[in-house]
């Protein structure tokens, strides 16, 4: 017998948008005003991703407009809405 496993990633919305911005902000750890691959991972790690390399890399896809391989200050909203979509919420 084969069972399908269905993973869900964590449910609900923050209440707050700009703390998911904060959160992302604060794992910009070389200062440098963009976000690495894996800066994003460690941010969704933060949020409760069992995947991070994975959130991270459909994140990039998503927000990443001039495919530079790094989230800019003028992405960051696009990071902030797939966050916000995929239903994450801060801990």
């Amino acid at each position: 017998m084969v069972r399908d496993v269905i993973y869900k990633e964590p449910t609900g919305v923050p209440r707050n948008r700009e703390q998911v911005l904060n959160l992302f902000n604060s794992f910009d750890k070389d200062g440098d005003g963009m976000l690495s691959k894996e800066e994003v991972k460690e941010a969704f790690r933060k949020l409760g991703s069992h995947w991070g390399g994975f959130r991270a890399r459909r994140a990039l896809r998503h927000a990443d407009a001039n495919r530079d391989g790094l989230i800019s200050t003028e992405e960051i909203n696009d990071l902030a809405n797939y966050t916000l979509k995929c239903g994450y919420t801060l801990k």
